[in-house]
């Protein structure tokens, strides 16, 4: 590197959980869980006894045969000869995040200071609006019309928004900015960016506030039903998973995760006992989500309306865990009855029922097969322009696993049976 870069224990700690130790590691190292850790034969040392652990929870690995330890920054020290400065480099190229930029110990101080702004406003904004609850009894009646208890509102931070809070903190309008709470117009005027809405703190998996999400208390049509933070230094929608800081024990426990689509599904999951449950910032699934969700679960449950967008919303996330599955994980989908959300159907049935829903969720490989077979109106083996299209798909599927090789093998003879073709030669 051009310039030796001087990097703050913030940034390499935010590195260090920010990468998939666990998917780093596999890359060379077969991992199996056992307990919260994953164990496999030590790649430091010749062995015929797994004594090489990884440690999601700590992002760390050891070996208690030849006592080689370090975390991801280590491992890549090691494992591609480089410096410290060009292994940092290339985890954060790989994980998408910035390299600071050369500075002086006075600019690190004024960053550490900016930080501790953001973070110091947005827990004050967090206090404003739970104890607007007391003030608005719309707001109360919604999350009483929801079933939350006092106990999961106050657990979850949930509070209310009425005007805005600028006028609360004027003189912190610059840290409002930078943590996403208020707008800059093109006039230079700074407004509330969340007004008249149901607040819902977002914490990072380690369970810092890093932003809100905004349920409307409007009727009108044209208000938007949901709005997040936008994208701040802090907050990253595409990376972050809604309530994976209160799941994380549970997930480790189980080996399992439960993703579904809304904050509310979440809250109600977790308040009927399902502690599981995990949400993506409203939109489709991403690579950096995927990644987290198979570095703490080997099973991964996803859990669907049981309408056309459910399952269009399946087959938008089955691309992204096919470029990240392993043989050593699982992935499901729960298509609910119709009408029924997570929310609703626990509220309804109970834990009970939930789980023998969970318990019937359709294994990836079948959501695959029904995608292939659903290409032509009937696949006929006398009639090889039937067998075409589906193969055609099929193929794009295979294309897209890389480190499952077990799964592929095994998904690409269950294909060239449904569809009549080998594929060795096609693949």
């Amino acid at each position: 590197m051009a310039d030796y870069l001087h990097f703050s224990d913030e940034f390499l700690e935010h590195l260090r959980t920010r990468v998939d130790l666990v998917a780093l590691i596999e890359q060379e190292v077969t991992l199996k869980r056992s307990g919260r850790n994953m164990v496999g034969l030590c790649p430091f040392h010749e062995e015929k006894t797994p004594s090489f652990t990884v440690s999601p929870e700590r992002h760390s690995y050891r070996c208690f045969g030849c006592g080689a330890y370090g975390d991801a920054i280590e491992w890549v020290r090691q494992r591609q000869h480089l410096s410290f400065h060009h292994a940092v480099a290339y985890l954060a190229k790989q994980c998408g995040i910035t390299l600071p930029q050369a500075e002086n110990s006075q600019q690190t101080q004024q960053d550490r200071k900016h930080l501790a702004a953001v973070y110091q406003v947005l827990q004050e904004a967090a206090r404003i609006f739970t104890r607007g609850l007391d003030k608005s009894p719309t707001a109360r009646k919604y999350l009483e019309q929801r079933g939350l208890t006092a106990e999961t509102i106050n657990t979850f931070g949930l509070g209310v928004v009425a005007k805005g809070i600028i006028h609360l903190l004027t003189e912190r309008k610059d840290a409002l900015l930078a943590a996403g709470l208020a707008v800059q117009g093109d006039n230079a005027a700074v407004y509330d960016l969340f007004r008249h809405r149901i607040m819902i703190p977002i914490h990072s998996e380690s369970g810092n506030l890093i932003g809100f999400a905004g349920r409307t208390m409007s009727k009108r049509a044209d208000t938007p039903k949901y709005i997040n933070s936008p994208e701040t230094e802090l907050f990253h929608k595409a990376n972050e998973l809604y309530g994976l800081h209160l799941a994380r024990p549970a997930i480790r426990e189980t080996g399992v995760a439960i993703v579904v689509e809304g904050y509310f599904d979440v809250i109600a999951l977790h308040q009927a006992g399902e502690q599981r449950a995990v949400a993506p910032m409203g939109t489709a699934l991403t690579v950096p989500q995927a990644r987290r969700l198979l570095m703490h679960a080997d099973n991964i449950i996803f859990a669907f309306d049981g309408d056309a967008a459910g399952r269009k919303a399946a087959l938008s996330a089955a691309p992204i865990l096919l470029d990240e599955l392993t043989d050593t994980k699982t992935v499901r989908f729960l298509f609910l009855p119709d009408g029924e959300d997570p929310d609703s159907f626990i509220r309804a049935h109970g834990l009970d029922a939930w789980q023998s829903q969970l318990d019937q969720a359709l294994p990836l490989s079948a959501l695959l097969t029904d995608y292939v077979s659903s290409s032509a109106s009937g696949i006929d083996h006398n009639i090889p322009e039937s067998q075409v299209a589906p193969a055609r798909r099929a193929l794009a599927i295979l294309a897209r696993i890389q480190r499952a090789p077990i799964f592929a093998r095994a998904l690409q003879a269950r294909f060239e049976n449904l569809i009549g073709i080998k594929m060795d030669g096609l693949c």
